[in-house]
């Protein structure tokens, strides 16, 4: 069955992308399929994929008529996203990772701040959860357009799998671009060049999985987010965009020295920094 936007709504295609399989990558799904609120599409593309795991997407998703597989042979986070983008017949692509769970009002909660506010990105809070679905913090985002700008710089300004992005702000944008792992932050530089409208929900709406094999605070997605912000600092050289450069270069070049991620377990109110999704 076709996917039939609601017109009186703004309607929302949950894209995920997956290239392997993970212990938690049914719940996952499972988490999107049992919304409260199931007008949607659901959008799954699995990169550079076994056989194994395309039977296994077939397998977790059968017989809902809202879920649409594809296979694709590049194992490029950036690519598949601009490649559901273009698939997509919705308002809204809401993203998920493939080991991650929506709180069950996500997407009700996203319809309706879509609907009463124009945004161009919007994000939200969310639960930290370790490997056994157990919560372990809490990552609070600035929630204001000016908020955002302002902490580019120096913080985790999203959560890349809490956003909803309006698909034809993303193509103004020629799509997701930059990095093997820091296609995020790349995007929302490029955002806020742009004077996009940016905002994130103080409700957690996700539940973030903090575990050892993801690409988080790692040296390589450091080492391209400095790259970004040396772009921006190129473009429109300032206080702003220098510290964000000094910043980034800065952790660059410490990563190596950095207490790893068991750091977060156990802490409240914990501002994680990801360079990438886990999943591309």
């Amino acid at each position: 069955m076709p996917f039939v936007p609601n017109k009186s709504f703004p309607t929302l295609s949950v894209v995920l992308c997956v290239n392997r399989s993970n212990p938690w990558l049914g719940k996952a799904i499972a988490s999107v399929l049992c919304q409260d609120d199931a007008d949607f599409e659901f959008l799954i593309a699995a990169n550079a994929c076994t056989d194994t795991l395309w039977e296994e997407l077939h397998a977790l998703t059968a017989g809902d008529p809202r879920v649409r597989l594809y296979r694709t042979s590049i194992g490029q986070l950036a690519f598949n996203l601009n490649f559901l983008a273009a698939q997509s017949s919705a308002e809204y692509l809401v993203r998920m990772d493939a080991d991650d769970m929506c709180e069950p009002h996500r997407i009700r909660s996203l319809r309706k701040s879509l609907a009463d506010n124009s945004f161009d990105v919007l994000g939200s809070a969310a639960y930290l959860i370790d490997e056994h679905d157990q919560v372990i913090g809490r990552m609070d985002l600035p929630s204001t357009s000016d908020e955002i700008t302002r902490s580019l710089p120096t913080r985790t300004a999203f959560c890349h799998p809490t956003v909803a992005i309006r698909r034809e702000f993303l193509i103004s944008m020629r799509g997701y671009l930059g990095g093997f792992v820091s296609e995020d932050t790349d995007l929302w530089l490029r955002a806020r060049r742009a004077g996009a409208t940016l905002g994130n929900l103080q409700e957690p709406l996700l539940r973030y999985r903090v575990h050892e094999s993801q690409s988080i605070a790692s040296r390589q997605g450091y080492a391209e987010v400095a790259a970004h912000w040396l772009r921006e600092l190129l473009i429109a050289p300032n206080v702003f965009t220098f510290k964000g450069f000094f910043v980034a270069l800065s952790k660059a070049l410490l990563v190596p020295w950095l207490p790893r991620i068991r750091r977060y377990q156990g802490r409240q109110n914990i501002s994680v920094d990801r360079t990438s999704g886990s999943e591309g």
